[in-house]
């Protein structure tokens, strides 16, 4: 079975960090992060679901990373340096798992 997944941005390096464009038409998806975020941007860890360029492996695999979030400008999340470049981003998720909270 196939499934087709349109993605919602793009993965591109900026210096020492990644940045995720999130094309107009999906700006929910970072609404709806930001929303459980609240104030307190900086730590907090997302999912990033992307289909890997570079892999060499099926064409059709995504790949899930966790990254840092940095800082949010409009539709473009600031992340951590990940390896990823040109990338299409399929889901932005927060990081909910227990290891990953702030205590």
């Amino acid at each position: 079975m196939r499934i087709h997944l349109e993605p919602i941005g793009i993965i591109k390096k900026a210096g020492k960090y990644s940045e995720i464009m999130i094309y107009s038409d999906f700006e929910q998806v970072v609404k709806n992060v930001i929303s459980k975020i609240g104030n307190e941007i900086s730590g907090q860890k997302l999912l990033i679901v992307h289909k890997n360029r570079s892999s060499d492996e099926d064409g059709h695999q995504v790949q899930i990373t966790k990254a840092d979030l940095v800082e949010r400008v409009g539709n473009i999340l600031k992340i951590g340096k990940i390896d990823a470049a040109d990338d299409s981003v399929i889901d932005v998720r927060l990081d909910t798992s227990e290891t990953s909270k702030n205590i």
